[in-house]
């Protein structure tokens, strides 16, 4: 069927990105694109990179042209001849996905059947992927080198971010809430405040004065590992350095809508949080972190490394838009 439709010529495949996204695909930096176009011209169909929401991207969405998109980034939406790509939570992993990414993305609405995973497959992919990346002190965004002695232990390792603002509303608890609930709840323990590296002046000053009203309220610039490794649980609203939890078993407590709450616990309110920090250690003892690791990144992302990464995302958009 591939081979049939790259006969058409009017077949393109058409990458939306923000200028500096689009620069790194013009130059050959992206590590997703020059494996997709390579892909892509094997079956005779040529890929061009164009500036979202620019006329051109404007002019070549029109649909009886029969281009297949690509958008990268997070914006979310469904079209009968769109897919979204993004970086994941853990580097070097990408979605490519019908709705979004992170918690836009078809994630959200999957369900994580953990007896339908082979155990020993899991924990060799989940041993693998954990052990480079905190022995390399490695996330999506970089980090601080690892503390030696790291942080002293605390209750929680709380993960702000920058989407309170944003028009369609993805979190439950503002970060103000989040800090409050939990500095006066755990009075006599220590907490973390981990400031997102894209924190706005505004968000920043906000943050800074909540905390400073609690003593036991700490605000943290270690890396994102130590401060997991250190703290009993981990709240964020959907963070990925809640998902980079993930890789040390710690539970996580996500306050917002997440693409990875089947493995979290989520608290739509204080009262939920409170009870979160509760009982949280007790009921994710069990979880099998290992299989869910499996079940997310290798299952439903695309791994950069491996040799098969451009053929499982063109087999992804030939289902999606080409048949």
């Amino acid at each position: 069927m591939a081979r049939m439709l790259a006969k058409q010529n009017r077949r393109m495949l058409v990458v939306h990105a923000d200028s500096q996204a689009l620069s790194d695909i013009l130059m050959g930096r992206d590590g997703f694109f020059p494996k997709l176009a390579e892909r892509a011209l094997r079956d005779g169909i040529p890929t061009r990179a164009v500036r979202a929401n620019s006329k051109v991207a404007d002019m070549m969405r029109d649909q009886s042209l029969g281009y297949v998109h690509i958008m990268f980034g997070d914006r979310a939406g469904y079209a009968p001849d769109r897919l979204h790509v993004g970086a994941g939570p853990v580097r070097g992993f990408w979605y490519l996905d019908e709705l979004g990414i992170g918690p836009n993305s078809t994630l959200r609405f999957g369900q994580f059947a953990p007896e339908r995973i082979d155990k020993e497959a899991a924990e060799y992919f989940f041993n693998g992927v954990t052990s480079w990346q905190l022995e390399h002190n490695i996330s999506p965004v970089d980090q601080p080198s690892r503390l030696d002695p790291p942080p002293a232990k605390a209750r929680v390792a709380l993960f702000c971010q920058e989407i309170e603002q944003q028009p369609i509303r993805m979190h439950y608890l503002s970060t103000e809430q989040m800090i409050r609930a939990i500095a006066e709840y755990e009075t006599q323990k220590v907490i973390y405040v981990k400031m997102h590296p894209m924190q706005s002046k505004p968000m920043r000053r906000a943050i800074v004065a909540v905390a400073q009203e609690y003593p036991n309220v700490q605000i943290s610039e270690a890396s994102v590992h130590d401060l997991v490794a250190a703290a009993d649980l981990v709240v964020t609203q959907n963070s990925r350095a809640g998902f980079e939890a993930l890789m040390q078993k710690k539970p996580v407590v996500t306050c917002g809508k997440s693409d990875y709450w089947q493995a979290t616990l989520t608290a739509r309110t204080a009262e939920d949080l409170c009870e979160a920090l509760d009982f949280g250690v007790e009921a994710m003892a069990d979880f099998p972190y290992e299989k869910y690791f499996f079940w997310y990144l290798h299952r439903h992302l695309l791994e950069e490394a491996k040799e098969d990464f451009a053929e499982r995302a063109w087999t992804r958009i030939v289902e999606k838009a080409f048949i």
